[in-house]
């Protein structure tokens, strides 16, 4: 085969575009600390890199959730402890109201006074919500749990007055909200109101009514005995303890939230270990090459200068 004076020229021209186009990838590399920047730049790093992007992706969905099912728990804890701190106060109101040395006044006004504002607590607390959503009213998280309105019936109170008394209402529904916090575990997100407060509040509104009524002592009356204080403690005492139960139930499931939160925290740190050692550029590795790059261009130059130099218009003629 001939090799022609032209033939040499495109072959020092093509290699000095080569090592031209080396250089500048490993300007890019280095610049940018990544590894490629197009898939077609390497495909195989580029695949695996996708990969796990995508996991990463998943992982930081399971870990939103997972903070967001924890803040939620956290709040119901906060509340029910309250609740419990409100139960403790009513029943010792209760206790103080069965000592038959106070007056009927004592108990109405006194004692009365100091349990409606139990009850307005409670509901405000069983009101409780968390970025705008209440944590007790089941699937209608934009509607508040309960309300305190006007019975439709009255009562007379301890000076034969007639007053109207208060009746609690649960708004919310029976819905219980899952969350996922990875593939192959969820988690009950939710206490619902119905089942943890609204006997609690509805304690709290007969221990009322009696105080305003002087209602102490049950007599073996059917009808009039659940209206008393005496009733009224042992369902004060019963809602305790449902209260304890569903706070148990609660924190036993935000252990498991914050276990699953940490572990998940775990493997994201392990995965963009991973990405990281697909995509970015270890800085000295990268600057070495690129100075051994620029000096193998420098030398390419310097060939192909002499090759084209020595070349004289006679070669060019032949």
């Amino acid at each position: 085969m001939r090799i022609t004076n032209m033939m040499m020229v495109d072959t020092a021209i093509q290699n000095m575009a080569d090592n031209l186009e080396k250089t500048n990838k490993l300007q890019t590399r280095v610049s940018t600390l990544k590894q490629f920047q197009n898939v077609s730049d390497d495909p195989a790093r580029a695949s695996a890199s996708l990969s796990l992007r995508s996991s990463l992706r998943t992982l930081e969905s399971y870990s939103d959730t997972a903070a967001v099912t924890q803040n939620w728990m956290t709040a119901s804890d906060n509340a029910l402890n309250q609740l419990e701190e409100i139960s403790i106060r009513a029943s010792d109101l209760v206790l103080r109201g069965l000592n038959d040395s106070f007056s009927g006044s004592e108990r109405a006004v006194a004692m009365g006074t100091e349990m409606k504002s139990l009850i307005d607590k409670a509901i405000e607390i069983g009101n409780t919500s968390v970025n705008g959503k209440f944590i007790f009213s089941g699937y209608q998280v934009d509607q508040k749990a309960f309300e305190l309105v006007d019975s439709p019936t009255t009562i007379v109170d301890y000076l034969g007055n007639t007053v109207t008394p208060k009746v609690v209402n649960y708004l919310g529904d029976q819905g219980s909200m899952q969350r996922n916090l990875g593939p192959d575990q969820s988690v009950n997100l939710n206490v619902r109101g119905d089942q943890a407060i609204l006997g609690f509040i509805q304690n709290l509104v007969l221990a009322s009514n009696a105080l305003t009524q002087n209602n102490v002592h049950n007599t073996n009356n059917p009808v009039t005995d659940p209206l008393t204080l005496q009733s009224s403690l042992t369902g004060l005492q019963s809602s305790l303890t449902t209260i304890n139960q569903f706070r148990t139930s609660n924190g036993a499931k935000l252990r498991q939230v914050e276990t699953a939160s940490s572990f998940l925290e775990t493997v994201k740190i392990e995965t963009k270990s991973l990405l990281s050692q697909k995509e970015d550029t270890n800085l000295a590795e990268g600057i070495a090459l690129l100075t051994n790059q620029q000096t193998t261009y420098q030398a390419v130059l310097e060939v192909s200068q002499r090759a084209i130099s020595a070349l004289s218009l006679f070669d060019f003629m032949k």
